[in-house]
C-alpha cells in the first residue's frame, strides 16, 4: 500500500531528475532537436516573413518553382511535347481546312521540349550545388522561349477555335476537312491548358488567402 512518504519520495524524483535530452533519446550525440527542412516549413515561414499576400505569393511560387517535386513534375511534361510533335508530324498533310494545325503541333513541341530540357538541366544543376534559391530564376534565353511559346500559343488558339464549327472530320475529299486524331487531340491539349492555369490560379490564390490568414494571426498574437 502506498504511503504519504512514498508519494513525497516519487514527487521529490520529479522535481529533481531532468527530462532526456534528443541525444538520450535518439541516440544522438548532441543535445539538440533533429532539424528538418520540408516545403511546407519554407512555406510557413515565408507566409511568416511576407509583407503582404503579393510579396507572399511571389516567394511561394519561387519555392514550389525550385523543389524537386516540380523538377520531376517538368521532366513528366517532357511527353506532352513529344505527343505534339508526333501527333503534327503523322498529320501533317491531313487538314486541309486549317494546314497551320499540324505546324502549330510540331513547333509547339519543339520549342516546349527544348525549354523544358533547358530548365530540367538548370534545376539539376542548381541542386547538386545546394543552389536552390536559384532555381525560380530563369536565364535570357529561357525567357525568350517562353515569350515565343505564349505568342506561338495564341496563334494556335485562333487556328484551332476558329474552325471549331465548320471542321469536317468524316469526309477526307471535302475542303472543310481535318484528320479527328489531329484536330481532337489540338483541341483539347489547348482547352486542358487552360483548365490547368486556371486549376493553378485557384490553388495559389486558396494558399495566399491561408498562409496570409495565419500569418496575420500569429502577428496579432505576439502583439
Amino acid at each position: 500500500m502506498t504511503t504519504e512518504k512514498d508519494v513525497e519520495a516519487l514527487a521529490t524524483n520529479f522535481d529533481t531528475e531532468e527530462p532526456p535530452t534528443y541525444g538520450a533519446v535518439d541516440g544522438q550525440k548532441d543535445d539538440v532537436p533533429p532539424s528538418y527542412s520540408s516545403l511546407y516549413g519554407e512555406i510557413k515561414k515565408a507566409s511568416e516573413e511576407s509583407d503582404g499576400n503579393v510579396d507572399f505569393a511571389k516567394k511561394a511560387s519561387a519555392l514550389i518553382a525550385g523543389s524537386i517535386g516540380c523538377t520531376i513534375g517538368m521532366g513528366f511534361m517532357l511527353a506532352l511535347p513529344i505527343a505534339y510533335i508526333v501527333i503534327g508530324a503523322m498529320y501533317l498533310h491531313d487538314c486541309t481546312i486549317q494546314r497551320m494545325i499540324p505546324i502549330y503541333l510540331i513547333v509547339m513541341g519543339a520549342f516546349s521540349a527544348a525549354k523544358n530540357l533547358m530548365s530540367l538541366g538548370e534545376r539539376s544543376r542548381n541542386h547538386r550545388e545546394d543552389q536552390s534559391e536559384k532555381n525560380a530564376n530563369p536565364n535570357p534565353l529561357d525567357g525568350l522561349f517562353g515569350c515565343f511559346i505564349l505568342a506561338w500559343f495564341i496563334a494556335g488558339n485562333v487556328w484551332i477555335y476558329s474552325v471549331y464549327t465548320t471542321v469536317n472530320m468524316s469526309d477526307s475529299s471535302d475542303a472543310n476537312y481535318c484528320q479527328p486524331t489531329l484536330y481532337l487531340f489540338a483541341f483539347w491539349a489547348t482547352t486542358v491548358t487552360y483548365i490547368f492555369l486556371g486549376l493553378m490560379m485557384c490553388c495559389c490564390c486558396g494558399a495566399a488567402i491561408v498562409f496570409g490568414s495565419a500569418a496575420a494571426r500569429s502577428e496579432n498574437s505576439q502583439t
